[in-house]
């Protein structure tokens, strides 16, 4: 039954993101699977961490005085931040000894994908000075790798809601934190892998530097990192490796 409702009420949440031009349709079908799996394996306080994310992440920006971006999120957006939560939830339902330990994993891949969005909206509305992770060189406010004392709050904040919002699921005050404090670190890795290893390119047309391999309808020009390796791809290999090491860190206590 619970898988039922879960596909229901996921379908009409993300019915109404989409009519709030939160979601493409893509993102929305993503969603749908996303929130399904999450409350038929954990009900509605499974789904409370979750919906705070979504919500919180696609509505800051307007709160922030940011309308221009908030963007439709497509299928792969929506993916990147919601796989890994997804398939603890899969492994909470498959491995009912070791659910706790799926639990704390979908906490910190939801604390990284909240700690995260919430720094670049708060570095980016309130950041001043920002600095590049890896050599402290001053950058624009909003570029991959960028780290700032504001953002880096608006960080810390996002991962402890979340934890706070997980509490029914992981009763431990200690696991809690841990939660909370793996969101931060997934989100100071987030920060390093853009500094580092994601993708820059350069668009000849107006000559700018840019992280997406098309700008201004052309292909652009590789600089440097690995091809292919884009903000989405970057954000997933954050939560999926501070889910991981939410699921090892309970077996290992």
């Amino acid at each position: 039954m619970n898988w039922l409702v879960g596909l229901c009420l996921a379908g009409l949440i993300a019915g109404v993101a989409y009519r709030l031009r939160l979601l493409t349709v893509g993102g929305a079908w993503a969603a749908v699977g996303v929130g399904a799996s999450v409350f038929g394996a954990g009900g509605l306080w499974a789904s409370a961490p979750m919906v705070g994310f979504f919500f919180s992440s696609s509505l800051l920006p307007r709160l922030l005085g940011r309308p221009h971006k908030t963007e439709r999120r497509t299928a792969v957006q929506a993916l990147a931040n919601g796989l890994a939560p997804a398939l603890c939830c899969w492994g909470a339902t498959l491995t009912p000894a070791y659910a706790e330990a799926f639990w704390l994993g979908y906490m910190a891949a939801l604390a990284t994908a909240t700690a995260d969005t919430w720094a670049t909206e708060f570095g980016v509305r309130f950041g001043s000075p920002v600095w590049l992770l890896t050599t402290g060189r001053r950058i624009a406010a909003g570029e991959s790798g960028g780290v700032s004392w504001q953002g880096t709050l608006g960080g810390v904040a996002g991962a402890c809601a979340i934890a706070c919002l997980g509490a029914p699921l992981v009763r431990e005050g200690q696991l809690l934190a841990l939660a909370a404090g793996l969101g931060v670190a997934g989100m100071a890795l987030d920060s390093l892998l853009g500094a580092t290893l994601q993708a820059r390119y350069w668009c000849a047309l107006c000559n700018s530097r840019t992280e997406q391999a098309r700008c201004c309808n052309t292909p652009t020009q590789h600089l440097r990192g690995v091809r292919g390796l884009d903000n989405n791809a970057v954000n997933g290999v954050s939560t999926m490796l501070a889910a991981a090491a939410g699921v090892v860190a309970w077996l290992l206590r």
